[in-house]
């Protein structure tokens, strides 16, 4: 999963990005706000999380995570498999180049 790659990075100097992996990462980082990586990097450690555990981990309200969770979908980056009790959350990487 080459998304989870890209958030790791992220944090790292824009020049270093550009070098590692192109003009995408451009892409990515002006795509998704603060709010948005935090919640993919906590789906790629624990892909079952609920909204609610997002929310208490992150220490924001859970409208906010529903919210960005939302634009994710939207934006082709998340994808729901299941019910919302045993369901779990795909990363898709849709930026590729």
């Amino acid at each position: 999963m080459i998304i989870i790659h890209y958030l790791k990075k992220l944090h790292q100097s824009l020049e270093k990005h550009r070098r590692y992996i192109g003009e995408a990462s451009e892409t990515i980082q002006n795509d998704l706000n603060d709010t948005q990586i935090k919640i993919l990097e906590l789906l790629s450690a624990d892909a079952s999380l609920s909204a609610a555990k997002m929310a208490g981990q992150l220490g924001i309200a859970g409208r906010n995570v529903e919210a960005n969770i939302k634009k994710l979908k939207e934006k082709g980056i998340l994808i729901r498999h299941g019910s919302p009790k045993s369901g779990y959350w795909e990363i898709v990487n849709d930026k590729k180049s």
